[in-house]
């Protein structure tokens, strides 16, 4: 009779921790769709502006009220907020040339989605160099007590990557296709 419970529990357990992780599939996908023009034009004026000079874009609080700004040169990587010191960050924007009225656009679309953190990762497959954009969302989870903050991460392919590599992390779940260019992960830090 034991054994019965026992089994009966961990098939419960199994069941349960099946239907969160399909749970957050589905949400990020249901997310995806339903914000997909705006993601699409966040990424384009991204692209437009990080030609200009490389950058990552987000917000310094919960109510995304303070932009915070990291611009990275050859040699030194610059990190502005307007929280601490708004002349510092305008002062980089007009350094680098930025075009304040995409800029402005870019953090007004960001603020509507909730969107915490922009930014560009490389990577490299077969020697070849590989960049991809993300974007990084609070999880509506991280307010509970001794809950560690995880944060959704969509991934912005700009062509079908296939590795091993990739193909045995949306294996092991780390990562989720949405579609082709598009993957979903959970991470402990939003940059």
């Amino acid at each position: 009779m034991k054994k019965i419970k026992l089994y009966g529990f961990a098939f419960l357990l199994i069941c349960a921790l099946a239907s969160c992780a399909a749970s957050s599939e589905r949400k990020s996908a249901d997310y995806y769709r339903q914000n997909q023009q705006t993601i699409n034009q966040i990424k384009q004026l991204y692209d437009h502006l990080y030609q200009q000079q490389p950058f990552s874009a987000g917000f310094s609080d919960k109510s995304y009220q303070y932009y915070l700004l990291e611009v990275t040169t050859d040699t030194v990587r610059y990190i502005y907020n307007t929280e601490r010191n708004k002349e510092a960050f305008f002062a980089t924007i007009d350094k680098f040339n930025y075009d304040t009225t995409m800029l402005k656009d870019l953090g007004k679309k960001m603020k509507a989605i909730k969107c915490l953190w922009l930014s560009k990762s490389s990577f490299y497959i077969d020697e070849k160099r590989e960049t991809i954009t993300f974007l990084s969302f609070k999880s509506v989870s991280s307010n509970k007590l001794f809950v560690e903050n995880k944060y959704y991460i969509l991934v912005l392919l700009n062509h079908p990557i296939t590795s091993p590599d990739i193909s045995a992390r949306i294996k092991k779940g780390d990562l989720v296709k949405i579609d082709s260019l598009v993957y979903f992960m959970i991470g402990s830090g939003f940059r």
